[in-house]
């Protein structure tokens, strides 16, 4: 037998469920499980990574050839497929987790005669009621809500017991550590008539009568739904299928039962059951590559979602031959720019300092970029319009290493201006009060020097 693994990603816990290669004196098909609690972390990386540590071990019939991971809804397909291509895995699976319940179902023989069923799937963050045809395996209705979940059953426990210890508990870290106390109380309530946990945060004590006194309402308002959703079926549900980590509550399948009025029934494990399906669904990806290559501006795309599913490309690390051609175009890049230096600078050797113009002496350097001179005719500049000498221009030598010459007189000092008089008072008139105006006195004007040559 192939040896397969099947996940479920939920959002306080991932579940793994391998199927035993060993026959069964009954017949029945058994799973391995194993449980990986993601309270404090994210689920879909945490599934991911327990994905691949299964797989580097071998297991009792050999390595895992095959693994099949259920999905809730189409936001979560795409946050397991980036989680597993971080961790490198594309032999895998995606498949809906109301097709993955409905394969396990149909293998442990528990659907018996129905035709229709619904799903009754009650999480840590939500509830999510579908109904299924079983010969075609489509789901014909479905709807989701969060008004009801495992972790409001958590925070009824959590503020019954802190009320009725009289305690408030403002620090966040350490009520969240005291709520995940309440989810474990809530779980042994399932078998247990009453729990004592003690702990840092207080004793959490109480009876299965008083937390079934906290969730018949929430329970009640789930039961209407269901309701309401077979009522809207395109086709009559034979029965109700409670699966999840809820499904566990004797109390649910009592409020269910006496409300919808039809044959309720809830497998063995239900929290489970859409590991278990996946497993049975998972099939060896042939194809699937280790590492795949991308293409420029295309994205892969989630739509057949029972199909083969690989990494994104825009998740894909570059190609290692891409990165010499890389290096080829920063080296080229560092050439053309070192060419465009040089070229500058033999142009500003050409010109001369100061806006001068000189003549070649010989046949000028080759370099990366070409360079024209200017010729070689003097320039004449036009005489200053200040008083000073006029500008006596030398003509060049015979010899062409010498540049031409510009000679300039010192300017003429000019001295500044006399301020202007102070004006005459204003004349005072009889009769109104006496005002006399500040005297204001501008400053000199500045003395401008100009440089000298």
């Amino acid at each position: 037998m192939t040896e397969v693994l099947g996940v479920s990603v939920g959002a306080s816990a991932v579940r793994m469920a391998r199927p035993d290669a060993r026959p069964q004196d009954s017949g029945r098909l058994d799973f391995h499980h194993d449980t990986v609690d993601a309270y404090w972390d994210r689920a879909e990386e945490l599934a991911a990574e327990s994905i691949g540590v299964v797989l580097s071990q071998p297991g009792d019939g050999g390595p895992v050839q095959a693994t099949g991971v259920a999905y809730r809804d189409q936001q979560q397909f795409g946050e397991i497929q980036q989680a597993m291509a971080s961790q490198r895995l594309y032999n895998y699976r995606l498949v809906p987790e109301a097709r993955a319940a409905l394969q396990y179902l149909e293998a442990s023989g528990e659907l018996g005669h129905f035709g229709t069923i619904a799903l009754y799937d009650l999480g840590s963050s939500g509830l999510t009621i579908s109904v299924i045809d079983r010969g075609t395996g489509q789901v014909l209705l479905a709807e989701r809500t969060i008004d009801i979940s495992g972790d409001d059953f958590d925070r009824l426990i959590s503020d019954n017991q802190l009320a009725k210890q009289g305690v408030d508990i403002a620090d966040n870290q350490e009520l969240s550590e005291f709520t995940a106390r309440c989810r474990v109380a809530k779980e042994q309530l399932s078998t247990s008539g009453a729990v004592c946990l003690p702990g840092d945060g207080g004793v959490i004590l109480i009876s299965r009568e008083a937390f079934e006194s906290l969730v018949t309402v929430p329970i009640e308002y789930s039961a209407r739904l269901v309701r309401d959703v077979i009522g809207r079926s395109p086709k009559h549900v034979d029965a109700l299928f409670l699966i999840g980590g809820g499904a566990r509550i004797p109390l649910v399948e009592s409020i269910l039962s006496a409300w919808i009025g039809l044959p309720v029934v809830t497998p063995a494990n239900p929290e489970s059951v859409a590991a278990r399906g996946a497993a049975l669904l998972a099939t060896p990806v042939a194809d699937a590559p280790r590492q795949p290559s991308p293409q420029p501006g295309v994205r892969q795309s989630p739509s057949d979602p029972a199909s083969l599913t690989g990494a994104p490309d825009w998740l894909s690390p570059e190609p290692a031959a891409d990165k010499p051609a890389d290096s080829k175009r920063k080296v080229r890049g560092a050439v053309l720019v070192g060419g465009g230096l040089v070229a500058i600078a033999a142009l500003g050797l050409s010109l001369g300092y100061g806006g001068s113009s000189t003549e070649p002496t010989s046949a000028p350097a080759e370099t990366s970029a070409p360079v024209t001179a200017e010729p070689t005719t003097p320039r004449t500049s036009a005489p200053p319009t200040t008083t000073a000498a006029p500008t006596t221009t030398v003509p060049p030598t015979t010899e062409a290493a010498q540049a031409p010459a510009r000679t300039y007189s010192e300017p003429e000092y000019v001295p500044p201006a006399a301020p202007a008089p102070a004006p005459a008072p204003a004349p005072l008139i009889p009769g109104l009060p006496q005002i006399q105006l500040p005297q204001i006195q501008l400053p000199p004007a500045p003395v401008i020097e100009l440089p000298r040559f």
